[in-house]
């Protein structure tokens, strides 16, 4: 009997000396910029040379022996700010993807499994929520209740819920309506056996590539609220504010703004990576006999 992931381990398989190459070159690009950006927010704390709030030198000042990145508009070593600022650009979408996922991942395979009239409704009612402007919403909902990081998280895990529920519901979908599936039925398995045996080793590689893309979307939605100053607030340090507060010094001092940019990018794509490399591996191993 044929699956999804049979299908995805042969088409592995198949691939070739030149992909797995390739794949190994995106995973350790991906693990590379994953450490790196994850390694300075946990421990650059521990590292700063200075108080990040603090005024250390003079304003603008280019990066010297005694502030590597230079000095701010304010005169606070850029170093110990960036150093400082990762904290928020990794917490608050870590914990939001978490809780959005949860909450979709069991929206979306109780409506695929479900079917039928609650299907639709569940289907016409994510449409409508995905069709609203995530970024508009989000400034309203903290205009009302204050940037506090439980608000971010749950104001960012409201927006990408519907996401999530409407690629687990289709994937799910796909799965029940299979030839396996039904032999199972036929048997008389429970649905908790279809679940535990058929639907979740086929959907696992997906689920983990959806996690890995909504990670990277709201660490990218985050460090956005962060640019807009609806996340932290001046004058604690954060990445996504940092590249807003030194935006004026990209012509005497790029790395004041280009730096934090640079981690944040680095975040985003190590985590897309890692996940894909992570979903083809999860396909092979659940294929495997």
């Amino acid at each position: 009997m044929t699956t999804t992931v049979d299908i995805i381990a042969r088409t592995r398989k198949k691939a070739g000396p030149r992909r797995s190459a390739a794949a190994s070159i995106g995973v350790s690009v991906g693990a590379a910029a994953l450490f790196l950006s994850v390694g300075v927010a946990l421990l650059g704390p521990l590292l700063a040379p200075e108080d990040p709030v603090a005024i250390s030198g003079r304003p603008r000042l280019g990066p010297s022996s005694e502030h590597l990145l230079g000095t701010d508009q304010l005169g606070r070593d850029l170093l110990s700010r960036v150093l400082h600022g990762g904290w928020s650009v990794i917490a608050v979408p870590t914990a939001a993807t978490l809780v959005a996922f949860g909450v979709g991942a069991a929206i979306g395979v109780w409506t695929g499994l479900a079917g039928g009239r609650r299907d639709v409704v569940t289907s016409r009612a994510v449409d409508v929520l995905i069709s609203l402007p995530p970024l508009l919403m989000a400034i309203v909902f903290i205009s009302a209740f204050g940037s506090s990081a439980v608000v971010l998280v749950g104001v960012t895990a409201l927006f990408f819920v519907p996401r999530v529920v409407r690629v687990v519901r289709g994937t799910t979908a796909a799965v029940i309506a299979s030839d396996y599936v039904a032999a199972s039925r036929a048997r008389g398995d429970s649905t908790a056996q279809i679940l535990r045996r058929d639907v979740v080793p086929n959907i696992s590689g997906q689920l983990v590539v959806e996690f890995g893309a909504r990670l990277s979307n709201v660490v990218m939605f985050v460090a956005t609220l962060n640019y807009l100053g609806l996340g932290v607030h001046p004058p604690q340090p954060s990445w996504g504010l940092m590249v807003a507060e030194n935006t004026l010094l990209l012509r005497t001092n790029p790395l004041a703004a280009l730096v934090p940019a640079a981690l944040i990018a680095a975040l985003a794509v190590g985590v897309s990576l890692v996940s894909d490399r992570v979903a083809e591996r999860l396909a092979v191993d659940v294929a495997a006999p």
